[in-house]
């Protein structure tokens, strides 16, 4: 007897491991295939997922112009588009329901489970990009989050992406960015797919990853439930003096499921978390059926989270949540109250600018090349602080004036975006953490050792508002409009700003320190609302200047929190908005959770001295701005450089999303 139980569990070794309902099996090429009740899966013997069916339908595209159905890939956009993918040295199976992928800096866990797949990612390495390639059959996509319809060949949609084949059975994706591969080509097949992308950032020592994949053959009750947001205007962002019209769409999408369920509502203010509102309603659809349900209300001006939760009700009610739309809204933000202003704050700085004004800037300038159309100098200037500043110049090669454009950086010590070029334009980028515009060879930029700890210029200086480092990035920001503005090539009438995230913000400040700036494209930015992120938000949101010690663990002292507070007014973007006299544009994600657009928000109402003023906000954009927003960008620029800035008051609408625009 005890030979034949040896000789079963042989064969079961060699045919592979079955953890309850899932069975993992290794073939003889090195693959593995997973089955479980709701998929089959197999993975390649390069550790990458290259089939995943459910319901006879296959969910991934894999072996498209070098494509892996799930992987880490080097995406090259364009015509046409490229496409390398990681392959791991090692895949094994470790445990009866995972299999283990590892390389030299990176370890990817396989998990299969009946209803999915976990992944668990760990690597050393700098922070990479995961990618799921959706099969180009698959035409029916929705966003979780909002329930909303998501278009093939979207050409970006953040959120969590569920596939669906006709008969309902599904995929539910990592949270992630969803975009059509082609996006940037001159050529849109149909053949080309929609790609889901994870940035998955450097884990540290035994940190784990983890990310799921939902499955289901059949459909739920709610997988059937499409219920989308039903909210105009469609920014989210309510005027004064109307209710606020907050309901959902609800259709049943598939046979035999019908709903019987109460809605609830709820809503808070975005930073104290003060409820304001707490409605419910009972509500129910015939299988195939669909409706709405609303409700309203009428807060103070502010930004605000909701919550509409759809549960299942009679016997089951409050058991099981079938669809929750958790989404930001704003009221009334032309009222809205703004953080603290200094009451010498314009003293503080024009005293800066005059101090900065002392300091030659002694700008130096070293050719890198010259083209037929451009040349391109690496120069370097003096600010305040004794800091010197690296920046890229590029300048048309033949003579005559040109609009100029100055591009600022986001967070962290990198390496400078080249600037603007080309034939007709003069282009600025700044590095403004002191750092050289590229790297030493063969390595990163070293410590420096004027900063805390070697790299947090964030924090350094920051005990008062004189050293403060971000007070000579401020200075060296209007600087380099000066200097940009000095060269001959440039048309001063036609300088232009723009950034993203730390960089957005940058741009807004500059506008206000430097009347030279005629538009300012400000994306996802930063350095907003500082006093409230401090006393709110905490460290999960950008920029890291929280109270911490030594050894970067937190502290907890209210008068050492209050000094920080009185310090950082002091470089609050949202501050100089009455200073800005020239054209800004804010382009917002209302569920960015880096840098919270509540401060952007408020200061809305403050730029009452702005040529004009416009706001693109994307209830479903998150850090990587709203959707259209390159676009809107790209056209207030042109129509500023054009001499036609009234033709922005025309653009009322970006992608799907309504803009906010006034004129003086």
């Amino acid at each position: 007897m005890r030979a034949l139980l040896c000789t079963l569990l042989i064969i079961a070794l060699a045919a592979g491991f079955a953890a309850g309902a899932v069975t993992v099996t290794k073939n003889a090429d090195g693959s593995f295939t997973a089955t479980a009740n709701n998929y089959t899966a197999r993975l390649g013997p390069d550790g990458n997922l290259h089939s995943l069916v459910s319901g006879g339908t296959e969910f991934l595209l894999d072996g498209y112009r070098g494509l892996v159905g799930a992987g880490y890939l080097t995406i090259t956009e364009g015509t046409p588009w490229k496409v390398e993918a990681y392959e791991f040295d090692q895949v094994e199976q470790t445990a009866p329901d995972v299999v283990t992928a590892t390389a030299d800096k990176h370890k990817l866990t396989y998990k299969f489970l009946d209803d999915g797949l976990e992944f668990g990612f760990q690597h050393t390495a700098e922070p990479t990009i995961y990618h799921f390639i959706i099969n180009p059959a698959i035409k029916d996509m929705q966003e979780r989050s909002s329930g909303e319809t998501v278009p093939h060949k979207t050409t970006w949609r953040d959120g969590t992406i569920a596939l669906y084949n006709e008969k309902g059975s599904n995929v539910t994706l990592p949270p992630g960015a969803l975009y059509y591969i082609a996006k940037n080509s001159a050529e849109k097949p149909d053949t080309d797919p929609m790609v889901l992308q994870m940035w998955m950032p450097r884990s540290w020592g035994d940190q784990v990853i983890t990310q799921k994949m939902t499955i289901h053959a059949q459909p739920t009750v709610a997988d059937a439930l499409q219920a989308s947001l039903n909210v105009t205007p469609g920014n989210f962002v309510f005027s004064g003096g109307d209710r606020a019209r907050l309901g959902l769409k609800m259709q049943m999408r598939f046979p035999d499921l019908p709903l019987d369920c109460v809605v609830q509502f709820t809503a808070q203010e975005f930073l104290t978390k003060q409820e304001i509102a707490q409605l419910q309603q009972p509500f129910q659809l015939a299988a195939l059926g669909q409706g709405e349900v609303e409700f309203d209300v009428t807060p103070q001006p502010g930004f605000y989270e909701g919550v509409i939760t759809v549960k299942r009700a009679g016997a089951q009610q409050g058991q099981e949540t079938l669809a929750t739309r958790s989404f930001p809204f704003a009221y009334d933000i032309a009222h809205m109250t703004p953080a603290e202003r200094p009451a010498d704050f314009d003293k503080f700085w024009d005293d800066t600018l005059a101090e900065q004004e002392k300091i030659p800037p002694d700008w130096q300038l070293v050719l890198e090349k010259a083209t037929p159309d451009y040349k391109l100098y690496r120069t370097t200037f003096n600010g305040l602080l004794g800091r010197q500043f690296h920046a890229w110049l590029s300048v048309p090669t033949k003579p005559g004036q040109y609009p100029a454009s100055l591009t600022l950086p986001p967070s962290g010590i990198n390496v400078a975006y080249l600037p603007a070029s080309g034939p007709g334009v003069v282009g600025m980028s700044l590095a403004i953490a002191g750092q050289e515009l590229t790297p030493p060879a063969g390595g990163g930029f070293p410590l420096n050792p004027y900063f805390r700890l070697g790299w947090d210029y964030w924090r350094t200086g920051i005990d008062s508002r004189e050293t403060w480092y971000y007070r000579a990035v401020y200075a060296a920001c209007s600087r380099a409009v000066d200097l940009l503005a000095s060269r001959p090539e440039t048309d001063v009438a036609k300088v232009g700003v723009g950034g993203g995230s730390q960089g957005g913000g940058l741009s807004f400040i500059v506008a206000g320190l430097n009347p030279k700036v005629g538009v300012a494209i400000c994306g996802s930015p930063g350095l907003f609302g500082l006093e409230w992120k401090l006393r709110h938000l905490g460290p999960a949101y950008w920029p890291p200047i929280d109270l911490v010690d030594e050894n970067n663990a937190a502290v907890q002292d209210d008068a050492l929190l209050e000094q920080r507070i009185a310090v950082v007014r002091y470089g609050d973007a949202g501050n100089f908005a009455p200073r800005i006299k020239g054209a800004v544009l804010l382009n917002l994600g209302l569920q960015d959770h880096v840098t919270s657009p509540a401060g952007a928000l408020a200061a809305w109402s403050q730029l009452s001295n702005a040529s004009y003023r416009g706001l693109l906000a994307d209830p479903w954009g998150g850090h990587n701005g709203p959707r259209g927003g390159q676009w809107l960008g790209s056209a207030w620029t042109q129509a500023f450089w054009s001499g036609k800035m009234d033709g922005v008051l025309e653009y009322t609408q970006a992608d799907v999303l309504p803009v906010v625009v006034e004129k003086k």
